[in-house]
């Protein structure tokens, strides 16, 4: 085969490859999908807001909460009880044998310092102390957990999953505990709705308010 055989066979190869590669582009580039940015931003998570998530789920919790209320007249007996029947019947388990549970209390403000305001509820087993803590005592994740709906499955991980419970804590501060001005509670007879967990101190019921309401 002379030279300028052997060159025309190479050239044709080369464009016979060229030519195969340009086919494959072109399908590669009609089988693509090209997204807008918006339609691309759809196809990303958000990142989390806590408080974009507390400002629409607090609503339900405090509603949630009050449907399910048990009186702390009936609860506080069930507990001393049988404290895992009365959970079982009254509560939501967060694990390990604790409670979370849905709680109201009507009773006379006994007392009120800077971390709680003591009430003197009827009913109540003799020696139970209830207490609804204030400021920097409210603490924990009844709210959170006590209403059943929250799940740490709702979450990326561990820290959205409590990021919500101190976002609560901080709207239990501001939109119940601070407007209610517990020092004028003193001696006056008041209604609370919220929740308390098991496994604090004994014979003491802290009930984190979602609701406070004022009666004689």
């Amino acid at each position: 085969m002379s030279t300028l055989a052997r060159g025309s066979s190479r050239m044709v190869k080369k464009v016979g490859i060229a030519a195969a590669g340009l086919v494959l582009v072109v399908a590669m580039v009609a089988s693509t999908k090209f997204l807008t940015p918006a339609e691309a931003a759809a196809l990303n998570p958000a990142e989390f807001s806590v408080q974009s998530y507390a400002e629409e789920n607090f609503p339900k919790v405090v509603t949630s909460l009050t449907e399910k209320a048990t009186d702390l007249a009936v609860l506080a007996p069930a507990v001393a009880a049988d404290p895992v029947a009365a959970g079982e019947q009254y509560g939501t388990d967060i694990g390990s044998g604790k409670f979370a549970y849905p709680v109201k209390a009507t009773g006379t403000v006994a007392e009120v310092n800077a971390d709680f305001m003591v009430l003197t509820v009827p009913g109540v087993p003799p020696g139970v102390t209830v207490r609804i803590p204030l400021a920097a005592a409210v603490s924990g994740t009844p709210v959170r957990d006590a209403p059943g709906t929250i799940k740490f499955s709702d979450f990326v991980g561990q820290t959205d999953f409590q990021s919500v419970a101190n976002e609560f804590k901080l709207k239990v501060q501001s939109e119940v505990i601070a407007p209610s001005n517990p020092p004028s509670l003193l001696g006056k007879q008041i209604s609370v709705v919220g929740a308390w967990a098991s496994g604090g101190p004994p014979n003491s019921y802290i009930i984190q308010p979602v609701s406070i309401e004022t009666g004689a």
